[in-house]
């Protein structure tokens, strides 16, 4: 009986504590916009599987937190992503940094659904 009740105890904390991750990661999710000139034109920001997830023409990577509010390690590329805010505090920017690639980009309001049916339907 104890087994069972710690085991649903454990289900239960990891349930809550994987919904507060997802609601953190919301703040960053959506469609970035880079200036022409940058290897990418646009990003996608998502929640994959509990994961924070950039998407591009380039692949995907999972950005993992750091120890800084708003700077993720971009995993594969073995760079970072850093968001930038506004003066009330929400998230409006993003800007990428992988070796001597520097770039920074500009969330839109289109949303990530657009996003990522954009990118089914061309297939990327």
């Amino acid at each position: 009986m104890k087994k069972i009740v710690l085991a649903l105890f454990a289900f239960l904390a990891y349930t809550a504590a994987q919904a507060q991750t997802d609601t953190l990661f919301q703040q960053y999710t959506g469609k970035y916009i880079f200036p022409d000139g940058s290897p990418v034109k646009e990003i996608g920001v998502i929640v994959q599987e509990g994961v924070l997830t950039a998407t591009s023409v380039m692949g995907n990577s999972e950005l993992r937190k750091t120890d800084n509010k708003d700077v993720f390690e971009l995993v594969v590329y073995a760079g970072t992503a850093t968001f930038k805010r506004n003066a009330d505090g929400k998230v409006n920017g993003l800007q990428i940094q992988v070796e001597d690639v520097n770039m920074e980009g500009t969330k839109t309001e289109e949303g990530i659904g657009y996003f990522l049916r954009k990118r089914e339907v061309v297939q990327w």
